[in-house]
């Protein structure tokens, strides 16, 4: 009796130094709008909704991903604190619209980056949109995954992609469009387009996120791409195709600002 009592109390310690291990992640503990100590609040934006797009948005979520030059701590704290304010951000014991992700922190997986576990936390989601901002490498492929998984091969929601320092045409495939900051190189006939740009897209995410409850499917690679994407990003810059610089062709989906 005695050496079953040792056993129980040995696996009460482990149970608590596993659950202490699991801290909040640094930009909830940062968080000014945590509602911890308090009743769930409906987030500023998703009051004025209506009713019926307040049905469409049960149970969903937004998938939100920043990586490459938006993951700082300072960035990251404030997207998610205005995140959080205006639609509800997901926490462990909290639902919210959206599903806040930063690369490298939340895909650790044994301790590694594993960038294919992105799908790996979206595949059980029902999602009414995915922001990608920075991607990292491979991310694509786990996109594509979860396009896999639909039965139509394709995603019923939106996909957009900022700044992606992943493989351009897998971008292209996996996104309804792809938007970067283009560097003009030495070349005048050349832009750079794998480079992280200074500039807050705060209002680029905000924008985006409020675009995906409007639009309820993916946007269509059409003439009116360009326009749409041009109002998502305002008016301090101006959006154009991007043209590849090796063949010359025009990109459906893919464009560029500076």
């Amino acid at each position: 009796m005695k050496k079953l009592s040792v056993i129980t109390a040995g696996l009460i310690c482990a149970l608590a130094l596993f659950s202490c291990s699991r801290k909040k992640p640094y930009y909830q503990i940062n968080s000014q709008n945590s509602n911890a100590n308090g009743p769930v609040k409906t987030a500023v934006k998703l009051k004025h909704l209506n009713a019926e797009t307040k049905e469409y948005l049960l149970n969903k979520n937004i998938a939100v991903v920043i990586g490459y030059g938006y993951n700082d701590e300072a960035t990251v704290t404030n997207l998610y604190q205005l995140l959080d304010l205006n639609y509800g951000v997901e926490k462990e014991d909290t639902p919210g619209l959206i599903k806040f992700m930063v690369f490298p922190d939340d895909f650790m997986v044994a301790g590694k980056v594993r960038v294919s576990s992105l799908y790996n936390q979206l595949e059980d989601k029902t999602l009414a949109g995915l922001l990608i901002v920075g991607a990292p490498e491979g991310l694509c492929n786990a996109v594509a995954r979860l396009e896999d998984d639909s039965e139509t091969g394709t995603l019923d929601y939106p996909v957009f992609s900022f700044f992606t320092q992943d493989d351009i045409l897998g971008s292209e495939s996996t996104s309804n469009f792809v938007l970067d900051y283009a560097q003009k190189t030495n070349n005048i006939d050349t832009e750079q387009t794998t480079y992280i740009p200074n500039f807050d897209a705060t209002a680029l995410i905000l924008n985006s996120v409020q675009a995906m409850i409007d639009l309820r499917g993916p946007v269509p690679a059409d003439k009116n791409l360009c326009a749409y994407i041009q109002k998502l990003v305002g008016k301090q810059k101006v959006v154009r195709p991007y043209f590849d610089s090796e063949t010359g062709l025009q990109s459906l989906n893919h464009f560029i600002f500076e």
